[in-house]
């Protein structure tokens, strides 16, 4: 197991800050192309002929240039993340899992520290990979004494009974104040009421699913009205939906995001609402110039709070090059000579 402590969060925090100020600032109509430092183009993606999901996601921030090669398939998640020098000399090769849940929940953290009026009692994690557990671990890394019950729901059943005993169990021991509950859809006969009383109790839904219909609807959260947390990371692709569109326009028409121009090309739940480049909030725009929160998110009553990332490769740059020098600072990893 590797453990951060709060300041190596915090760290990493201002870092991932930074890359996001960046995009946004080089994404503006006012940057010379000539000028740019960060040069990301979106991402490719193609399924084979055995069912298997290919993604490519190249990026360059001038000091450092990356690619990451990830196959989605039947028997899981399985990537690299490539760091290159300025010259093209290859600097190091992370495995693109950990790294990849990591620096989203902690994108999804970025806003999340800053909706200082919404309440953080009740989690409900929809999923059971390594995006679901670091989204639960972050939140409680960083809310300890808030965060009173964390609710992990998941498809099938036999997942979840391993997260249960890998992940779910280390949690109770670490946090013995807070209530830890599973909920699989498989083999439950009431799945569909319990999900409901999950949702309505929810302060905070963590969505990390690759969902292609929506979650849950709007209608599930409206039986116990109360402003929400919502997030949404597991769809990157234009047929994937984690909520429907109500729920996303629960934001007051409003939705945060990683990137504009990655989220209007690939967020399924942002084309089918319509939603145009005015009805969204970068995240680099509200972190300010100097990667430093300009104060708590001002959240209208009686709207909710709600962020869609479909990730992009300056995350996977920046937080794997960091993972990189520390891994190097702890004398952990393979040497090879001759890259």
């Amino acid at each position: 197991m590797h453990i951060l402590s709060e300041p190596n969060v915090s760290n990493i925090f201002r870092v991932l800050s930074n890359a996001l100020i960046s995009i946004t600032q080089e994404s503006k109509p006012s940057t010379l192309a000539s000028s740019k430092k960060i040069h990301q183009p979106l991402r490719t993606v193609f399924s084979t002929s055995n069912d298997n999901t290919c993604i490519f996601m190249p990026v360059s921030d001038t000091a450092s240039t990356g690619i990451k090669v990830v196959t989605v398939s039947a028997s899981g998640i399985q990537g690299v993340i490539n760091v290159f020098n300025p010259e093209g000399r290859l600097q190091g090769l992370l495995a693109a899992a950990e790294v990849t849940a990591f620096r989203t929940a902690l994108a999804t953290m970025t806003l999340f520290v800053r909706c200082t009026t919404l309440r953080k009692d009740n989690v409900l994690v929809l999923g059971s990979g390594r995006q679901a557990e670091w989204h639960a671990r972050l939140a409680l890394l960083l809310y300890p004494e808030q965060v009173r019950r964390v609710t992990f729901v998941n498809r099938g059943a036999k997942r979840l009974a391993e997260m249960e005993r890998d992940v779910v169990s280390e949690l109770r021991v670490t946090y013995p104040n807070v209530v830890f509950a599973t909920l699989a859809k498989e083999g439950v006969s009431d799945y569909e009421e319990r999900l409901g009383e999950e949702l309505a109790a929810a302060d905070v839904i963590f969505s990390c699913t690759p969902a292609t219909v929506p979650n849950f609807g709007y209608e599930a959260l409206q039986t116990n009205p109360k402003q929400r947390f919502i997030s949404l990371i597991g769809s990157y692709k234009p047929h994937m939906h984690e909520i429907d569109t109500e729920t996303l326009l629960s934001g007051g028409g409003k939705v945060y995001v990683d990137s504009k121009m990655a989220c209007l090309e690939e967020a399924g739940e942002l084309i089918t609402a319509g939603l145009g480049e005015e009805q969204l909030i970068e995240m680099g725009d509200l972190l300010g110039a100097d990667g430093v929160a300009n104060g708590a998110v001002n959240v209208p009553a009686g709207c909710n709070v709600i962020y869609k990332c479909v990730g992009m490769g300056l995350m996977d740059l920046v937080v794997g090059k960091k993972v990189l020098d520390v891994g190097v600072e702890m004398g952990l990893g393979t040497h090879v000579d001759g890259f």
